[in-house]
């Protein structure tokens, strides 16, 4: 029998803000009052002459510290740009692989996957795993390859287990000293037509009865053309020198790394393990990503190295990311959901398309006593905020006020033992053509919107966008 109880909303997630000026927070205060109060010292000091050279560069100054773009400072997306720009002109937006670089180098991969090295590790009883390493961190990924359960047909209360399950799951991870954060993968690959035809047809016997034999052509005439391969999967990132007395070698950090791996209570949130992904595995899944052909080849994976998994061709643009005859432009999410949502708020942009897409979570949980320092002090400056504005003798926005409420409700949460998790959202679509970027834009675009999800383009970070999915161990902020 079917569960008709009512599906439950979740919510509160919330950018964190210092307390400021008004609606500014500690940093645009500071560069406000600094870029006031200069000029008015050199006028003091040097003549009030001085001081009207300088109103202009003031003026810019707390235009650029107050003013946004795509819900980016200016000032900040100023200095994406101009950091690309140093980049690409010393040639750093350039990657050419050893086909035409025969000079040996210690990198292989591009970008920030250079200082990645892939280690090939039995794991007693589960076969060989692949541990990505990363030699300039010292961090070490390790993938979960899952096949999730549907929840369109599943009851409601089955759902609000699984979703629960979830969430203890991710409030567990803090409870692990040595890991650093976690990727939850969605990968959609479009598929042409003949797949389903070329698998039957290689599997059918011609001396089986005629009956079956039509039912089975009958059953292939009429499926759809179109499919696609959805494939998910779970990075778990570790730092093993963390509680360590002294430097853990490469062999203790990697049984730390695969106990922690044996600890994750996956099936608890509606998700079977398939298998760990072995380092053919991986170094199939970053092939495929930066040549979308080789989609095609099944076999002799087992047989390539880490270095050849790259591209033999890739350059980052401002806006855009060309590999190996194909074009990607990544998203980063921009603001979460305002309001409640169901557990199936994200099916439209996890659903197929037209072109390759690829959705990332990530999270990073906090250690206990981390996570309730920055929600005390998120509430301080909520507090100090409205303090301020009474101050000021002007009402608080509605906006602030729905803030101070979901600061104070996550305190709360936490003080009653729930988990604190920085969570963000990276999307990537990839084309063949760069003229189908427009459409494959659009599609992405309009699923985020039904999603109710507001991304903007990774503006002068492309190629680290595009390898966050990848299941590297790359977390942005890391630097």
């Amino acid at each position: 029998m079917t569960s008709m109880s009512q599906p439950r909303t979740y919510g509160g997630w919330r950018a964190a803000r210092s307390a400021g000026l008004g609606p500014l927070d500690a940093r645009q205060s500071a560069v406000v009052l600094a870029a006031i109060l200069i000029p008015i010292f050199i006028g003091f000091v040097a003549g009030v002459r001085l001081t009207l050279y300088l109103l202009p560069v003031t003026a810019l100054v707390v235009v650029g510290a107050i003013a946004r773009r795509d819900g980016v400072l200016v000032v900040d997306s100023t200095r994406a740009w101009a950091r690309w720009r140093w980049a690409e002109w010393r040639t750093h937006t350039t990657y050419t692989g050893a086909v035409f670089t025969p000079v040996n180098r210690p990198w292989h991969l591009p970008g920030v996957l250079a200082p990645t090295r892939l280690l090939d590790v039995a794991d007693p009883g589960r076969g060989r795993i692949g541990i990505v390493w990363n030699q300039r961190t010292g961090a070490m990924s390790a993938t979960l390859m899952l096949s999730p359960a549907g929840a369109l047909l599943a009851d409601t209360d089955d759902v609000n287990r699984r979703v629960a399950g979830w969430g203890t799951l991710l409030a567990g991870l803090a409870d692990d000293a040595t890991i650093r954060h976690a990727a939850l993968t969605v990968e959609l690959v479009p598929e042409p037509g003949t797949q389903l035809a070329d698998h039957v047809a290689a599997r059918l016997d011609r001396t089986s009865p005629a009956l079956a034999r039509s039912v089975m052509d009958e059953l292939v005439d009429t499926s759809p053309r179109t499919s696609a391969q959805v494939r998910t999967r779970l990075t778990v990132t570790c730092d093993p020198s963390i509680g360590a007395a002294t430097p853990r070698q490469v062999p203790d950090a990697v049984a730390e790394l695969l106990r922690t791996l044996g600890g994750l209570a996956v099936s608890a949130a509606g998700a079977e393990v398939v298998a760990r992904a072995s380092a053919s595995d991986m170094i199939r899944i970053v092939r495929t990503a930066y040549d979308p052909d080789s989609e095609a080849v099944t076999e002799g994976w087992d047989l390539l190295r880490w270095h050849e998994a790259s591209p033999v061709y890739a350059r980052e643009g401002y806006d855009t990311y060309r590999h190996d005859g194909a074009h990607s432009l990544s998203w980063v999410l921009a603001e979460a959901p305002r309001q409640q949502v169901t557990h199936d708020v994200l099916l439209r942009l996890l659903s197929p398309g037209r072109f390759r897409r690829r959705i990332t979570l990530l999270y990073r949980t906090l250690p206990r006593d981390v996570a309730a320092h920055l929600l005390e002090r998120e509430v301080n400056a909520a507090a100090t905020r409205e303090e301020l504005s009474r101050r000021a003798q002007r009402n608080s926005t509605a906006r602030d006020r729905a803030d101070a409420t979901r600061a104070a409700r996550a305190a709360a949460e936490e003080a009653a033992g729930a988990g604190l998790v920085q969570v963000s959202l990276y999307v990537t679509v990839t084309c063949g053509d760069r003229a189908q970027l427009a459409e494959a834009c659009r599609e992405v675009e309009q699923a985020a919107g039904h999603s109710r999800l507001r991304l903007r383009r990774a503006y002068g970070g492309q190629a680290a966008g595009f390898a966050v999915g990848l299941g590297c161990g790359v977390y942005p902020s890391d630097g």
